[in-house]
């Protein structure tokens, strides 16, 4: 079920002027559509078409339906409609398109289920998703389940703890799965979410900034912080306020006053790994307008949600309902080993912590005030993570300076690592550290990944 017009959805983002909160409601019918036209007959997985990643056929297709599952869940917890109607005509159940999926996908009889948890398993990073989903649905969705079936839910959750996993940011996502299941009433191992949020914790490094993790190579500080880092962290917040909610709340408040100065009217300086999640980095901004609106105010956050989606569908980074493996379009030289079809849907973080909050609220109703850059030019000294941060105002451009001397190019993805990847069926993409994290400078109106 392919939406009609797909074109129509997103042409107020293309169009002169700021989106209204219904050209959101349409770019949220576009993302409902795109997972509707690839969903399993059950529902717990969605096929999207693109480059493949290291974790399997079966992984992709989950990210399919996780992905997406938060944003649809967001919409509901903001107050939104319950249903909603397909631009062919066709009502959508939005919370029987959750129910049915979870339902499935934790049953081990069924056969979508999504398999037992393994070590180092992409279904850790996925179970932190569906807690989310299932937190932010719990009067919709949660509420209205036997004991049995959410039992069976929460055991399929539970498999996270005990499992080794990377010492980085996945961390969060064990640590926001055991808040969920204890929030919920289910059982949950508060030692484990404790062990692991304090993992987390020791990676920061001041005035917001954390560390991704005990990495080879690093420490490395890129969009991660944003997206990754201070997105779980809010949730967490919400969800276990008694964790640690003054040290969230601080290190947000620490990083939003100066990260609101990284947007402008062509977007952002991209740089580090993952820049597919592109559209996700804004997070911080939405949830700091809400807790502190006198350093980003809701029109601050308005603006560089507005830009950051105006930009990339400006330059064709949304198609086919999915949300492209690239910069602008699908690039092999910028696409992780690990992310597939689906996983650039991560960028639909910004939109999930902007729907969390009801249409009255004073993101959607503010109206948007200018970026630092556009009221005039700056020169920030971050200590963390050693960038001085750059703004024009006559050129509307943001630009990182690292330190680094040299500017080394992207690698391109080579014929014979195309052709192993055919026969293998194993990505071959390559790592391109080094144009991602070692040049001297990353400019918002001259991405480096735009370079031919």
């Amino acid at each position: 079920m392919a939406p009609r017009d797909p074109e129509r959805l997103l042409s107020d983002f293309v169009a002169e002027g700021a989106p209204s909160p219904e050209s959101y409601a349409r770019l949220f019918l576009y993302f409902v559509e795109g997972f509707l036209a690839r969903r399993s007959p059950m529902g717990a997985t969605a096929r999207y078409p693109g480059m493949f990643s290291y974790n399997g056929t079966a992984m992709d297709r989950l990210e399919g339906f996780s992905r997406t599952a938060p944003l649809i869940a967001a919409w509901l917890h903001g107050g939104r409609p319950s249903s909603v109607t397909s631009e062919g005509g066709v009502p959508i159940d939005l919370v029987e398109l959750l129910r049915s999926g979870i339902v499935a996908g934790t049953d081990s009889a069924s056969p979508e289920y999504w398999g037992d948890t393994k070590h180092w398993g992409q279904s850790i990073v996925e179970a932190a998703d569906i807690a989310l989903t299932l937190w932010l649905t719990r009067d919709d969705l949660w509420n209205g389940r036997g004991a049995a079936e959410q039992a069976r839910i929460a055991r399929w959750l539970i498999q996270v703890n005990g499992k080794r996993i990377p010492d980085n940011n996945w961390h969060l996502f064990v640590a926001q799965v055991n808040a969920v299941l204890a929030a919920l009433g289910q059982p949950s191992d508060p030692d484990e979410m404790r062990r692991h949020y304090l993992q987390a914790k020791s990676f920061y490094c001041g005035a917001g900034w954390f560390r991704d993790g005990n990495m080879p190579g690093g420490p490395f500080f890129d969009f991660y912080n944003a997206w990754g880092f201070h997105y779980h962290l809010q949730w967490l917040k919400r969800i276990a306020p008694d964790l640690d909610s003054d040290f969230i709340d601080t290190a947000l408040a620490e990083f939003a006053v100066n990260y609101k100065h990284f947007f402008g009217p062509q977007g952002f300086p991209i740089m580090g790994r993952s820049a597919c999640y592109r559209m996700a980095a804004p997070v911080p901004l939405v949830f700091a307008q809400e807790d502190h609106p006198l350093l980003v105010s809701p029109g601050e956050a308005r603006r560089a949600l507005d830009v950051t989606w105006q930009y990339f569908i400006r330059r064709g980074a949304l198609s086919r309902g999915n949300v492209t493996q690239g910069y602008y379009s699908a690039d092999p030289r910028l696409l992780e080993n690990y992310s597939g079809p689906a996983s650039c849907l991560w960028s639909l973080r910004s939109l999930v912590a902007a729907f969390s909050l009801p249409p009255d609220s004073p993101l959607w109703c503010s109206a948007p005030e200018p970026l630092p850059v556009e009221r005039g030019d700056f020169e920030l000294q971050l200590p963390q993570p050693g960038w001085v941060l750059v703004g024009n105002s006559k050129a509307g451009s943001v630009t990182i300076r690292t330190g680094h001397p040299h500017d080394p190019p992207l690698e391109a993805h080579r014929i014979l690592d195309r052709l192993a990847e055919q026969v293998t069926r194993k990505p071959r993409r390559p790592k391109n550290h080094a144009a991602k994290y070692e040049r001297s400078r990353y400019d918002s109106n001259h991405p480096f990944c735009d370079e031919s």
